[in-house]
């Protein structure tokens, strides 16, 4: 009888290890960056314009990358208020302040590209570059592309939607130079050198209250079982790792970036876990949540929502939180 016990066992834990080989197999083969190299195309002659890498020295003040997927309805007025607020801030601080705006188009399947290059023919080449992939490959893959071949100094995440203002912009370079002035403070008994890396993140973690009323008893309860899950992987300091508007230093970007592996959903709690990591291994990133407003903004007729889809997004979502498993 001992002898059956132990054999089933044996052959239990060989399943499992089985099972586990082949979900790491998948999860490495989601997450595998290939793919063409990017490129950006100049809308207005359709010569191929050179691409800048993340690790050369910046030539632009700020950069703000635009990850888009079939947002043709709200990309156009989330680019005219960007304009709008970059031109006014360059009025106010002079020609050194230099900005650019990259569109990531993630395999857009509507007029997306188009609406990005009539602003592109308005504001020029430089201002305004639209780095397309050949597929969708998620949000997290476009977000990466789009930092990896940013040229500023300071690097802006932020939806094409328009859901968060981007003078809020100002909020969160506030919250930058507080965390690399107490970074610096903290450095200076020992004589080190002041760190120029930070990390802040947007929250709107304010509203949650508020926005209970719209949404389903399912969705809440979903939302209350991922935000325990998140606190399990960084913690309780970040409230807010969802919002799409998080500002990093070129220096941080360097650091974290590269080592993304996430495409798709929960890829904005690795960035915070990456931050982390760094941090324990000596590596100085000013980690900070900034609180920002929430608006709608689009012309015309609002666009439709994608159908809710929970199979869908629990199996990418369990992926995600299996991958971040294994490397916590």
């Amino acid at each position: 009888m001992l002898t059956v016990i132990i054999t089933l066992l044996a052959g239990a834990l060989l399943l499992a290890a089985w099972i586990a080989s082949n979900v790491l197999q998948q999860l490495n083969k989601e997450s595998a960056f290939s793919g063409p190299a990017a490129s950006f195309e100049n809308p207005i002659n359709l010569d191929k314009v050179p691409t800048p890498s993340l690790f050369d020295e910046a030539t632009k003040a700020l950069s703000i990358v635009i990850p888009a997927y079939n947002e043709e309805f709200r990309l156009g007025s989330t680019l005219d208020e960007t304009f709008s607020y970059l031109q006014r801030r360059r009025d106010q601080r002079g020609p050194y302040f230099t900005y650019e705006v990259i569109v990531v188009d993630d395999g857009s399947q509507d007029a997306t590209v188009g609406c990005a290059a009539k602003f592109t023919r308005k504001h020029g080449v430089d201002a305004l570059r639209t780095l397309r992939l050949p597929q969708n490959r998620g949000k997290g893959y476009a977000v990466r592309a789009g930092v990896l071949v940013a040229r500023g100094q300071n690097i802006l995440l932020m939806d094409a939607d328009g859901a968060t203002r981007v003078s809020d912009l100002e909020r969160l370079e506030s919250a930058a130079q507080d965390v690399m002035q107490q970074g610096k403070e903290s450095l200076e008994p020992s004589g080190g050198s002041p760190p120029h890396q930070a990390f802040v993140l947007g929250s709107r973690a304010y509203l949650e209250e508020s926005s209970k009323a719209k949404r389903t008893a399912l969705r809440t309860f979903l939302m209350h079982g991922f935000h325990f899950l998140v606190a399990l992987v960084v913690g309780r300091s970040i409230q807010d790792t969802q919002c799409g508007f998080k500002l990093f230093t070129r220096d941080a970007a360097r650091r974290i970036f590269p080592n993304q592996r996430l495409q798709r959903w929960c890829f904005d709690v690795e960035l915070v876990h990456l931050a982390q990591s760094l941090n324990a291994s000596g590596c100085t990133i000013g980690l900070a949540g900034a609180r920002v407003l929430c608006v709608e903004m689009w012309k015309g007729k609002p666009p439709e929502a994608a159908p809710w889809q929970p199979g869908v997004c629990a199996r990418h979502v369990f992926h995600s939180l299996c991958h971040l498993a294994c490397k916590v």
